[in-house]
């Protein structure tokens, strides 16, 4: 093995730890995961790799920093250490291994509870909400979130109920999360620990929290329905009267046949191309193909991606405006720092609305320069919202535009630019059009025994309201004949 690799050089460990800071600091482009923070910001050694050799590039924008986040050496040792932890839960958790994963969370747990009573807190405080993400207390609020998963898998409910309640009683650090935290603790109370009373308050305090969002919304609804109707919540009916209600309206359903592949249970099937031979496809090809039989000849995979890339191409230079402190502080950014957050809205409103009523108003033509502006000018550029490959030519996607149209598409983006991170889950799996008839479809495909989750039922009822045609594929298994696969 040292024949084969030659002459090494063994880095020291502190000299290491000191470059390894320098490309954290160099890296806050975006919330820290699990992966990023097990490399300690070394990805950034491919990104600045990739553009120096042209095969990457950013978009152009002005950076304008104003906030300190780290307010000295300590403050960034105790965000990368908080990094390094969430990396060995991540590790730990990926393995199976909860014990080790339990005592990697009572450490940070602990370690939080003399951070959480310092004068650090009331200054991360001070930042805004996307540039809190890089502090110390908002990396231990992930590993406490997952500290709760470690929890209920050693069947310590009582703890994670304790935890849960810990992390709602905070309204500082991942707030994005809020829904899934009550759902967890009403599950917790009402099927764990056989605490009905409590379950029934915690859903009648989650409902009335505005932080939650409508998927999970939708969720607790449900769940307090359950509960009306189960007979050991009988005495606490007159407490789940008169709730908060989201009405979603049911849309279309279909279903087709497909014949799977035989030894690949219900994840793939077979396309019959022609007779006596056939490809193995997705579930998601397979409705492509049920729908280019009843002549729309255009479709796509895309989910979110469709419609993030289209609100991308639309809004690109409200997205990257100028001006807006601390949301471009990196020359190496996708996208600004608070565009998942609320303030993405807060910050553009008038600029959001000027082009929104635009959008409503345009014709078609106008929309297709407004697209094909940005696709020229900005084609193959890193940017997260915009997937360049998901239209095979600016054609494709003027054509399916003019098909959506301007009012349509003012009130998809509206939601978007409100609430960027609703494009991430629920949106309709596929998109299909006819270009010479202009009609199109919005298609939510569902294999055997799936169903709908809460998020794709509010969007589908969305963009039902927003006078979409939409409807959910749903595809049944029969028997498979004997095809020659191609």
């Amino acid at each position: 093995m040292k024949e084969m690799v030659g002459p090494c050089v063994r880095i020291s460990i502190a000299a290491r730890a000191v470059f390894s800071r320098v490309l954290l600091l160099y890296s806050l482009t975006e919330p820290m995961d699990e992966e990023d923070a097990a490399c300690a910001g070394q990805n950034q050694l491919s990104t600045l790799l990739m553009v120096n050799m042209g095969r990457l590039t950013f978009p152009h924008y002005t950076i304008h920093r104003e906030a300190k986040i780290f307010q000295n050496r300590e403050d960034l040792l105790r965000y990368e250490a908080a990094c390094h932890t969430l990396a060995e839960l991540g590790a730990a958790m990926a393995a199976k291994d909860w014990e080790v994963a339990l005592q990697i969370y009572q450490r940070a747990k602990e370690t939080w509870s003399h951070l959480d009573n310092s004068s650090n807190l009331w200054l991360w405080r001070q930042l805004p909400v996307y540039l809190r993400c890089f502090t110390a207390g908002w990396v231990y609020t992930i590993v406490r979130c997952r500290g709760v998963e470690v929890l209920q898998r050693l069947h310590m409910y009582t703890e994670a109920v304790v935890e849960l309640r810990n992390l709602l009683d905070q309204s500082d650090f991942c707030p994005e999360n809020r829904g899934h935290w009550w759902d967890r603790l009403s599950l917790n109370l009402q099927q764990h620990l056989r605490q009905p009373e409590q379950a029934v308050a915690c859903v009648r305090t989650a409902l009335a929290d505005i932080r939650v969002r409508a998927g999970h919304r939708l969720a607790l609804q449900q769940r307090a329905q359950r509960m009306h109707d189960s007979p050991s919540c009988r005495q606490w009916h007159h407490l789940l009267q008169e709730l908060p209600v989201i009405h979603v309206e049911d849309v279309p359903h279909v279903t087709i046949k497909g014949r799977p592949c035989p030894g690949m249970g219900s994840a793939r099937f077979l396309l019959e191309e022609e007779p006596g031979s056939a490809v193995i496809c997705s579930v998601e090809v397979l409705c492509l193909a049920h729908y280019r039989q009843l002549d729309f000849d255009q479709g796509i995979h895309g989910e979110g991606a469709t419609f993030l890339t289209l609100f991308g191409l639309l809004f690109w230079e409200i997205i990257f405006l100028p001006g807006i402190p601390d949301v471009f502080r990196n020359p190496f950014q996708t996208c600004p720092l608070d565009l998942y957050t609320d303030c993405f809205y807060r910050n553009r409103t008038e600029p959001i609305e000027s082009r929104l009523r635009l959008l409503q108003e345009a014709s078609t033509d106008t929309l297709h320069a407004l697209m094909a502006d940005v696709w020229n000018t900005h084609k193959d550029t890193a940017t997260a919202l915009v997937n360049w490959e998901i239209f095979r030519s600016i054609q494709q996607a003027q054509s399916l535009v003019s098909c959506l149209g301007g009012l349509f598409l003012s009130g998809v983006c509206r939601i978007l630019a409100e609430d960027p991170r609703q494009g991430r889950g629920g949106l309709p799996d596929l998109v299909v059009w006819s270009s010479e008839r202009l009609q199109y479809k919005l298609v939510e495909v569902k294999g055997p025994s799936d169903q709908l989750s809460h998020k794709q039922r509010v969007w589908l009822h969305r963009l039902h309201k927003l006078g979409a045609a939409v409807e959910v594929c749903h595809v049944s298994v029969v028997g498979a004949r004997s095809l020659q696969l191609s």
